[in-house]
């Protein structure tokens, strides 16, 4: 059979380190995918690779089973030669020696061929149950990482959006209440001041017309500048006000953003050591794998070499059969 192609030939990409981008609040799941997708076609193969290792194994072991049983029958034929005397007599020292050397050098190979299928069949079991257990453990570190840090980001997030919302009503509110309570005073000192005209207009309108008037025109004065004075302390208050929620807004922000920076850092930490994780798991795969590789080179070497002798055996059992044949029918006496 002749040896199938490695699987670290046909996957190129999976080589390189892998490369995750970031976004605002996690990995992008799409190349994750695909990089999950690329181990599993790669534990895919591996398995292959290592079914045609063991398929080499038994194969082996068939023809080492094959040689015994042909060998097992050639010494039944040879053990019923030599119960003949006849037969016996005519055997020669070599024909001996070639059996005791066939038998041994068929339980050598197959003593060989048994230990390394065993070792053959340990390493790609151990290298298969590693590798499928460094990435199971891999994979969910990295999810549970990504969403942990999506839910704390969210949760801040959250918390300071509803903090700078209830502040900003609360201020609201608060300048609403002083604009209305100013214009309601504005009003009851008008109202008041109305009454008292009218009161003192009933009193001694003709008497007092000319200093009901300078009254009047001094309150309106009076309330206009007052009215001026308010206005201008709530636009004063108000500006302030818009200041210092501008101001809080942008420290926010800034801390924000600076809290956004620190964790897009951390996650690129966490990216570059999973990557070099990542590519030191690959590089022991493709190390595993070309062992795996080689290991089916020499079974199969070794597969031809047994077979090799295999052949030479049963030509020199064949041989020495022929040479056995003649010499009964020429030992054989007439009656």
């Amino acid at each position: 059979m002749p040896p199938a192609q490695s699987p670290i030939e046909s996957t190129e990409p999976s080589l390189g380190a892998p490369h995750f981008p970031l976004v605002f609040r996690g990995y992008d799941r799409v190349p994750v995918d695909e990089r999950l997708n690329q181990l599993a076609a790669d534990m895919k193969e591996l398995s292959q690779a290592r079914d045609e290792a063991m398929s080499s194994v038994a194969e082996l072991t068939k023809a080492l089973s094959y040689a015994q049983q042909e060998l097992s029958e050639t010494k039944t034929a040879l053990s019923r030669m030599a119960s003949d005397p006849n037969s016996a007599a005519t055997m020669t020292e070599r024909v001996r020696s070639m059996m005791q050397l066939a038998e041994e050098e068929i339980a050598e190979l197959r003593q060989q061929a048994e230990d390394q299928a065993a070792q053959i069949r340990a390493e790609a079991e151990k290298y298969d149950l590693d590798t499928r257990k460094a990435t199971d453990k891999w994979v969910s570190e990295r999810e549970a990482d990504i969403a942990e840090r999506r839910n704390e980001l969210e949760a801040e997030y959250q918390a300071l959006t509803a903090r700078l919302k209830g502040e900003h009503e609360e201020l609201m509110n608060s300048a609403r209440g002083q604009i209305e309570r100013l214009n309601a005073e504005a009003q009851a000192e008008r109202a008041r001041l109305d009454e008292e005209s009218n009161l003192q207009r009933a009193e001694a309108e003709k008497k007092a017309e000319n200093e009901l008037t300078a009254k009047i025109s001094d309150a309106e004065e009076k309330l206009a500048t007052k009215v001026s004075t308010t206005e201008k302390a709530l636009a004063e208050k108000v500006s302030t006000t818009e200041d210092a929620l501008a101001t809080k807004v942008r420290e926010t922000e800034e801390s924000l953003a600076a809290k956004v920076s620190e964790t897009e850092n951390r996650l690129s930490r966490q990216t570059l050591e999973a990557e070099e994780r990542a590519a030191v798991l690959v590089a022991d795969a493709e190390r595993q794998l070309a062992e795996a590789e080689q290991n089916r080179t020499q079974a199969f070497e070794f597969k031809q070499e047994v077979t090799e002798r295999l052949t030479a055996t049963h030509s020199a059992l064949q041989e020495a059969l022929q040479q056995l044949v003649p010499a009964d029918e020429s030992g054989k006496v007439p009656a």
